[in-house]
């Protein structure tokens, strides 16, 4: 029987080690599809411009300038109409190791972009929106996801 554990806890942290690179996981759909039904906003926009306010070598926040294409949803006493300027301010995540598992992290939008936003007031800063489904706050929707069961 010794003789074969020593050589099977080799390769089961072989094969452990071979696994963690493919072993990414964020939060699965219907987390973020709830997050999106539950945003205030959904707008299409059209990004003007990205400043980047960096600590170290990556930036830590973005404030991102944003013309609304479209108002899908916002809240009744909210009055953005077609052709409105926003602002939006979030934090980026830090670079995460290969293997990493968590939420999906929010992009650094670019210039020129359009795309749908799911977004909420930042409490801190009037006027100004923050993302409200973490990494899928921007991109395609999945309202549609539901918790299974």
């Amino acid at each position: 029987m010794n003789r074969f554990r020593l050589p099977l806890l080799p390769a089961l942290g072989a094969i452990a080690l071979g696994l963690s690179p493919a072993a990414r996981a964020e939060l699965p759909p219907w987390v973020y599809g709830q997050e999106q039904r539950d945003a205030p906003y959904l707008l299409e926009l059209l990004v003007r411009s990205v400043h980047a306010t960096s600590a170290g070598a990556e930036p830590a926040q973005l404030q991102v300038r944003a013309q609304v294409l479209e108002v899908k949803r916002q809240p009744a006493a909210a009055r953005l109409r077609a052709g409105d300027g926003i602002i939006l301010r979030y934090a980026l995540p830090p670079s995460r190791p290969a293997g990493w598992v968590g939420p999906a992290p929010l992009p650094l939008l670019q210039a020129g972009e359009r795309l749908p936003a799911w977004l909420a007031p930042d409490p801190s800063l009037p006027g100004v929106l923050q993302p409200a489904a973490g990494g899928r706050s921007f991109g395609p929707s999945l309202e549609s996801e539901r918790e299974p069961g």
